[in-house]
């Protein structure tokens, strides 16, 4: 079976660094995800998209949907949020109202929920809300997506991971993207965001839990740049090629975690960074085929680059 190839376009309109990749390459998506709409404290959501996006998306033949989220205007996701969210009734009820009413009038497929900080406390209210709006927007014939965090096991204390719970929400929704990346951070020592055998174990743990069609891998199309000093910023394939050959560094393949990566020094400041290129590329997608999962989300279009898209037209 081959893959089905999911896109996050991270922007509301056609004024992105993804746009005039979509226009090249859309036709090989089958489902383009816009993000995001944010639910207010009030109950509405913040942010419209674009129609023209919308139609152009679904004269290329993808499926379009809207990501919401509680993420702040000030990028948190939001945890009080969740809390009036899963405890309101009343509350619940009129965010759902305000989604759907968007949905009907943008002529959207469907919803992606990128709900994420519940407290682990709330984790069977957060699965209730999952199932009862899963339930509703399917009524209405809507397609429902949810991303999850990467896990090798369930720990319900987690406090970011704890309130998911694979089996019951891959019950309950239509896919389950696994947000496959983010393994090594900011905060953490230089190393892959998606090292194959970690990727490897976050895929045989969904697959005990959530059925095999419904399975989603998220593929980073990211790195970071790791000072000595502490953190990192995150860094495209393009931006990480030409800083590699502004500093003369020899780029090198980290066989282990399957990733490039390249060392360099600034003022006498080193830093590591560490990326994924085409050669990581194939190799998640050849992870995804062999696990025989429904298919790939991509994160993000504006972070894509010409040999990505080659890459994957290649493979898929």
């Amino acid at each position: 079976m081959p893959l089905n190839v999911l896109a996050f376009y991270n922007g509301l309109n056609e004024q992105t660094k993804g746009y005039s990749y979509f226009r090249r390459y859309g036709t090989m998506i089958n489902q383009f995800v816009i993000f995001q709409v944010s639910i207010q404290n009030d109950g509405s959501l913040n942010g419209r998209p674009s129609r023209s996006l919308i139609n152009e998306a679904h004269s290329m033949g993808a499926k379009v949907l809207l990501t919401v989220s509680n993420l702040t205007l000030q990028g948190q996701f939001s945890t009080t949020l969740m809390a009036r969210l899963v405890r309101d009734q009343n509350f619940a009820n009129l965010v759902w109202r305000n989604i759907r009413n968007l949905l009907v009038d943008y002529q959207f497929d469907g919803i992606n929920f990128d709900l994420e900080k519940t407290d682990p406390k709330d984790r069977d209210l957060f699965t209730q809300l999952i199932q009862t709006w899963s339930a509703l927007f399917r009524q209405s014939n809507f397609i429902v997506t949810i991303d999850v965090p990467a896990m090798s096991g369930d720990d319900p204390t987690d406090p970011w991971k704890g309130s998911f719970n694979y089996k019951a929400i891959g019950q309950a929704v239509d896919e389950v993207i696994l947000m496959t990346y983010e393994e090594h951070w900011p905060g953490s020592p230089p190393g892959s965001v998606a090292s194959i055998p970690w990727v490897n174990d976050i895929l045989n743990y969904a697959l005990t839990t959530i059925p095999r069609q419904k399975i989603y891998m998220g593929i980073p199309l990211y790195g970071y740049d790791w000072s000595e000093r502490g953190g990192a910023t995150v860094i495209s394939y393009e931006r990480a090629i030409q800083l590699a050959r502004r500093h003369g560094a020899p780029l090198r393949w980290d066989a282990a975690q399957h990733s490039m990566y390249f060392r360099y020094e600034v003022m006498g400041v080193r830093h590591t960074v560490y990326f994924e290129d085409p050669r990581s590329l194939k190799d998640k997608l050849d992870l995804a085929k062999q696990k025989g999962i429904k298919g790939i989300a991509l994160w993000e279009m504006n972070l894509s680059y010409p040999r990505f898209w080659e890459v994957l037209q290649r493979n898929i």
